[in-house]
């Protein structure tokens, strides 16, 4: 399970378990989400990403604060075509290392601030976690 926690609110946080995954190009992956905000339960979502969302997403928190993405250029904004969690955007707080990190989605919308290496980590242990995860055909 990835699991990013804020810097300054004890007991908030996120957390993304991967439940399943289906390989390949076009393919997707249902993930379990949950949020906490000083330990109490705000979002509980079982949702799908596709797998080029899932790399995307992976890239962009594991190389935190990622400035170009496919060509692109990110300007603090990472977004997919997803229904949850389609949007994380970053800006740098007064404290050096340190970003406010904001997570939308068609039905969540919440903030928490962590630095550089947590990030980082988190993007780490969402990959493994997706490596890990069961596969399906369905």
């Amino acid at each position: 399970m990835a699991v990013l926690r804020d810097l300054h609110e004890e007991g908030t946080r996120v957390e993304f378990r991967f439940i399943s995954r289906i390989p390949g190009e076009n393919e997707g992956c249902q993930i379990h989400f949950k949020f906490f905000k000083a330990d109490h339960l705000i979002y509980d979502l079982n949702f799908g990403w596709t797998n080029l969302t899932i790399r995307n997403y992976i890239r962009v928190t594991t190389e935190f604060p990622l400035d170009r993405l496919n060509s692109f250029s990110l300007n603090g904004l990472f977004m997919s075509f997803e229904k949850h969690l389609y949007q994380l955007d970053w800006k740098e707080t007064d404290t050096a290392g340190s970003y406010q990190l904001g997570f939308y989605g068609s039905e969540q919308d919440f903030n928490l601030t962590a630095d550089i290496e947590s990030v980082r980590r988190f993007g780490s242990e969402f990959k493994l976690d997706w490596d890990q995860a069961p596969l399906t055909t369905e």
